[in-house]
């Protein structure tokens, strides 16, 4: 969920919940204020009473309108306390209850004990309390529109400079070399964001420059005194003076400096994949790099005696960079017929969808799902740098293909699929 839709909803749900409370207790303050004024008048008339009966020595004569009423009651020596009480009354006329507000209390006439009642009806002050309850309710209902209005168009805005930051970001490609061109914003938060995201970026591009030149420099160095300890080895071998022990450790040595070469460029080739340095795509016709690897490999497939059977749609075109294209058809390959037995089987499968390349082979020792880290390998297959798959992976992962290993009926299955 966006940031501005969280805050949205948190206004708009604090904003209902704060207004119905008040409105709530708008309500019961409104119809407390209108009682109590009922109060004071049923007070005035309880005076008018008192006074006339102070002067007159007796009752006066007792009202009963709609929404007035007196009501004399002889009590005798009943105990009254003077009360104030809301009552339901039936209106025959009407066939409904009528609400009042009655005010009760004693009075002495001649020596003789009435209870006064004093009744004045509460229909107006209820139709008050709904019209004033009615028009809260509109202005809540306004006030939460006019709030989703502003929240929708002027917060919209107010983030503006933020979205459009974050838009660059997810552009920034460093091997594009695209720079961000930062919305100028009055905010100070957004300011110092847009300051803070120009920092990081210069200083990224800036390591990236750093990584891209180690590289570079690594493959030329690196290998270029392995090369020299190779070709001085290859001399040495062919002096007529050696033992078989020399030779043996003359032999032990070529073979750990051309381990070390091929380490040394694997590194450098995953190193140059994260960096994305790889940039260049066309359309790589993948059945044809099939055909010609495996007739590159025909020497090897035959000295194991290995079966190869095809199933290779024609003209299977995939949009990536041809170098990346050549070694990953090479890896998979090279791996099913170097993990594969002796007469054993290589099913290769190619579909505009998929590839789904199947080898004979003994069973892993190791966790299948480690096959596509970096130095992770079987421990039966010791010779290997356990960076082939690695490789694949991440070739896989830079155009957004999914790879899959699957061992079944004594199969070792590879298998991509080009679209998720």
């Amino acid at each position: 969920m966006k940031l501005l839709s969280k805050y949205n909803r948190v206004n708009v749900i604090a904003t209902i919940i704060v207004l119905l409370l008040s409105a709530i207790f708008y309500y019961f303050f409104i119809k407390a204020a209108l009682i109590h004024q009922l109060d004071k008048n049923l007070k005035v008339e309880e005076r008018e009473i008192t006074d006339f009966i102070k002067e007159n020595k007796q009752l006066p004569e007792p009202t009963n309108y709609k929404d007035e009423q007196e009501e004399f009651i002889p009590s005798g020596n009943q105990k009254i306390n003077r009360r104030f009480s809301s009552i339901d009354i039936f209106n025959k006329e009407h066939k409904e209850n009528v609400s009042y507000r009655q005010l009760e209390f004693p009075v002495l006439v001649a020596g003789n004990q009435y209870k006064i009642l004093i009744r004045k009806s509460q229909v107006e002050t209820e139709d008050l309390i709904k019209l004033i309850l009615k028009i809260t309710l509109g202005m809540v209902l306004i006030l939460l529109v006019t709030l989703f209005l502003i929240n929708r168009f002027f917060l919209n805005k107010l983030w503006k400079p933020f979205n459009t930051t974050l838009q660059q970001i997810k552009q920034f490609n460093l091997s594009g070399r695209n720079n961000i061109n930062l919305e100028q914003s009055k905010i100070t938060e957004f300011t110092e964001l847009n300051h803070a995201v120009s920092i990081m970026t210069n200083r990224v591009s800036q390591d990236y420059d750093e990584i891209k030149n180690f590289t570079e420099n690594a493959s030329h160095e690196i290998q270029t005194p392995l090369a020299i300890i190779k070709s001085k080895l290859e001399l040495l071998s062919q002096s007529e003076n050696l033992k078989e022990e020399q030779m043996n450790t003359i032999q032990s040595v070529y073979e750990a400096t051309n381990r070390l070469s091929k380490l040394n460029q694997s590194l450098i080739l995953l190193t140059k994949i994260d960096n994305q340095q790889f940039r260049e795509s066309e359309e790589v016709n993948i059945s044809i790099l099939i055909n010609k690897h495996l007739s590159n490999y025909e020497e090897l497939i035959a000295a194991k005696l290995i079966t190869i059977k095809k199933n290779i749609e024609d003209n299977v075109k995939m949009n990536m960079n041809e170098t990346l294209a050549e070694i990953l058809i090479a890896n998979l390959i090279t791996n099913a017929i170097k993990h594969n037995i002796d007469k054993g089987i290589i099913e290769i499968t190619l579909t505009n969808n998929r590839l789904c390349i199947s080898n004979t082979g003994i069973p892993l020792e190791c966790d299948p799902s480690e096959l596509f880290e970096r130095f992770k390998k079987d421990k039966v297959s010791s010779e290997s740098l356990g960076l082939g798959l690695s490789i694949v992976k991440k070739i896989c992962e830079r155009y957004g293909y999914r790879i899959n290993y699957n061992y079944s009926d004594l199969l070792h299955t590879t298998s991509i699929n080009f679209w998720l």
